[in-house]
């Protein structure tokens, strides 16, 4: 099977770069440091792509990456790559954690404003009403004044940003845990499907393949790279949304987080980024005017 996946990686050089990111994103694992994955280049492809065949043990089955291959080629799916003019450069600051290719579904212009222009807006995906009004507002007052809104579409306060973007005739990214084709969670097929027409979808994760645990997490630091400012709005003090601030704070982006009742622990991360003075207290938009154009 690995020559099969080899012979379509070099059938085409002017996509063989193209081709092998692809199947080296079914390969490897997403977030893990890959120095030879790292180092690739637009001729040296085939041979990263065999050596990790030769010293890894597959992610995915050979036959996925088989699939991604064929979809690429015949234009079922977009993908970008690192020299693609589209590519979201504010992923480069990732170093060796950089995803090795994207799977896109809609607008690709609206990768040029990011990081610049974009703040990424998630936390609880059991929120409560207070945490999906203020994402609400949040996300319609930075939308009005023509920011990006960043989200991982999942339930809750990522919804809730969704579709205030959308109402304010925004166009919102979302980046999946899973495969372009294969929306996630399922009850937000719908909303998924409106951002496909009226802003972007994006992923690492290679068509038909489901979300897992390891993929949620490695989803995090995307979700951080992609904004000027991430902003977490509900959040307990093990889920996954502080991860995305952390990241944020190690890239030097502006993090902020939207504080609660103390006896909400739905609110919890979000008291303790504060106080770790990792994120500012956000209690409106105007709280990250100053920062997110810097």
């Amino acid at each position: 099977m690995s020559t099969q996946i080899l012979d379509r990686i070099t059938a085409d050089p002017d996509q063989q770069e193209r081709y092998a990111r692809i199947a080296l994103a079914c390969l490897t694992i997403p977030g893990e440091p890959n120095p030879p994955v790292a180092r690739l280049t637009g001729t040296n492809g085939p041979a990263v792509v065999q050596h990790t065949l030769d010293t890894l043990s597959p992610a995915i089955a050979e036959q996925t990456v088989i699939d991604a291959l064929d979809s690429a080629a015949d234009g079922t799916h977009r993908v970008l790559i690192p020299t693609d003019p589209e590519w979201p450069t504010g992923l480069d600051d990732l170093g060796t954690e950089r995803p090795v290719a994207l799977w896109a579904s809609g607008d690709l212009d609206l990768l040029t404003g990011t990081p610049a222009r974009a703040v990424t807006i998630t936390g609880a995906r059991a929120a409560t009403s207070y945490g999906d009004h203020a994402a609400a507002e949040l996300a319609h007052d930075l939308t009005s004044t023509g920011r990006s809104i960043i989200t991982g579409g999942a339930y809750g306060i990522d919804a809730a940003a969704t579709r205030a973007t959308l109402a304010a005739s925004g166009h919102p990214i979302v980046v999946l845990a899973s495969g372009i084709d294969r929306p996630y969670p399922a009850g937000n097929t719908g909303l998924l499907h409106q951002v496909t027409e009226q802003g972007l979808v994006l992923t690492e994760t290679p068509p038909s393949v489901a979300p897992t645990r390891s993929r949620f997490v490695a989803r995090t630091r995307i979700l951080a790279a992609l904004a000027a400012a991430t902003v977490i709005v509900e959040a307990g003090a093990r889920s996954g949304a502080p991860q995305v601030a952390h990241t944020a704070h190690r890239l030097a982006r502006t993090v902020g987080a939207v504080p609660g009742p103390i006896t909400s622990t739905t609110s919890t991360g979000c008291h303790l980024l504060i106080q770790a003075g990792i994120a500012r207290l956000i209690t409106s938009a105007d709280d990250l005017a100053p920062t997110v154009d810097e």
